[in-house]
């Protein structure tokens, strides 16, 4: 998983959603502040200009000192002769004439005499440039100082200022930034965790537990209707699968009673071979009627019933169950490969499957062959191998499909057609996976693989 998913959810998941949502109403928020806040900026400029160059006339009134040669500044210095400044000085005697600097005119000086002592004013200068006076004391002398713009205030000394002003605030609003978002992505966290519990309990409900509903207590309120709809749907499922349950039970009740019936009628028949033949026929009808109910179950299955399972001994048990069958056709059965192998299914399911792989081996397998279970591990998992005439590839993907039985397996041997469909019902419903391989110097190899 990458740190986008980790931070944010995964692609498409209602947790990314949220936080990006919370993100792009951030970031218009933030271009509605900029735009406003430039704005604002243009607007009150010439107000901060005279804010700033007030603040300045003071700083150079506070430094006169008409004791000392150049009254204590430097005449030569930028600020007050230079034309690379963002401000210009000029500090005046008390009857108006210029001391230090030049900018000096009669309507300059008119303005200058006319300030009342520490109270700084705009004056009035040309081509459209700002200027403050302010009147003060030095000693027992007054002096006048005019802090101006210059050079002119252009629209590029005006986006330098701006950019001056949101340098001293970008590290508020890059902290700002990360701490919203921060908080998005525990809002979005927190907004989900009620739907934690509703997940939980929907994986707890399996077949055997059809009347569990998902709760709704302490969901938001635009999550509750939905999870009330999913348990009206779990109500009609519910209703479907127990008239399945009652349908399998009565078909069990009422087919396996004429079935021993036809037994027993059996039994009564002089002629051998006509009774040999409807035996099998009953046989093959009464396995077909089993298989039927195995395949039902597989479907049904659900990850509740599940438990850990040795594959190894399973594989063992079989083998034992079917080991007189395999002698009566002529045929072996051996269990090959490793001794610990585990997982976790329903073991009942399970042994059918395997079951049916080594029962469709040995209808398949010549007499005096051996039919091998060999145990996997890494994945866990079985190989059931014989030396039948092998499957046609053209057959391998088809093979597992309901009642396909193959053009290619002889009518004699032939069974319903569900015993390999069984075997792929059980695999899906254990996550596992189930193939036809060729066997080398003949045969087919059936390999159940579990994914975990």
């Amino acid at each position: 998983m990458n740190i986008v998913a980790i931070l944010f959810g995964e692609r498409l998941s209602l947790r990314r959603t949220l936080v990006l949502n919370i993100i792009l109403a951030l970031l218009i928020c933030v271009a509605l502040a900029t735009t406003i806040l430039i704005k604002e900026f243009y607007e009150h400029l010439a107000e901060n200009l005279e804010d700033a160059l007030s603040q300045e006339a003071q700083e150079i009134m506070g430094q006169i000192n008409p004791g000392v040669e150049g009254f204590g500044l430097n005449p030569d210095a930028v600020r007050f002769r230079g034309t690379k400044g963002t401000y210009r000085y000029t500090v005046f005697n008390h009857t108006g004439r210029p001391v230090l600097g030049n900018e000096a005119s009669e309507d300059i000086k008119q303005q200058l005499l006319a300030l009342k002592p520490n109270a700084p004013e705009l004056v009035e200068l040309p081509a459209g440039r700002i200027g403050v006076g302010l009147r003060g004391k030095a000693m027992t002398s007054d002096f006048y100082v005019l802090a101006s713009t210059f050079p002119l205030v252009s629209e590029k000394t005006k986006f330098a200022l701006l950019m001056h002003e949101i340098k001293e605030e970008v590290k508020w609003i890059l902290l700002a930034f990360a701490a919203i978002i921060s908080a998005a992505m525990l809002a979005a966290r927190r907004a989900l965790n009620p739907l934690k519990p509703i997940l939980r309990q929907a994986q707890d409900i399996g077949p055997t537990d059809a009347n569990k509903r998902l709760s709704t207590d302490a969901l938001p309120s635009e999550i509750a209707p939905l999870i009330v709809a999913v348990n009206g749907a779990f109500d009609r499922l519910e209703k479907g699968y127990q008239a399945q349950r009652d349908f399998s039970s009565n078909v069990a009740h009422e087919i396996r009673t004429p079935l021993a019936v036809l037994r027993s009628s059996i039994e009564a028949i002089d002629d051998p071979d006509l009774k040999k033949t409807i035996s099998e026929d009953v046989h093959r009808l009464d396995r077909m009627f089993e298989q039927m109910i195995d395949l039902s179950r597989a479907d049904a299955l659900g990850k509740s019933s599940h438990e850990d399972i040795d594959l190894y001994h399973l594989a063992v048990d079989q083998a034992t169950d079917m080991g007189m069958d395999a002698i009566r056709a002529g045929k072996s059965l051996a269990v090959t490969g490793q001794l610990k192998s585990h997982t976790v299914g329903n073991k009942g399911l399970l042994s059918i499957a395997l079951g049916n792989l080594i029962r469709n081996a040995l209808i398949y397998s010549p007499k005096g062959t051996e039919v091998e279970i060999e145990v996997l591990t890494n994945p866990a998992g079985w190989k059931v191998m014989d030396r039948g005439a092998g499957v046609p590839d053209d057959l391998k993907s088809v093979l597992f499909d309901r009642f396909h039985r193959g053009a290619a397996i002889n009518q004699k041997n032939s069974g319903s057609g569900i015993g390999l469909a069984i075997v792929k019902s059980v695999a899906d419903a254990h996550d596992a996976q189930v193939r036809i391989q060729d066997r080398l110097d003949g045969g087919s190899v059936f390999v159940f693989t579990f994914s975990t």
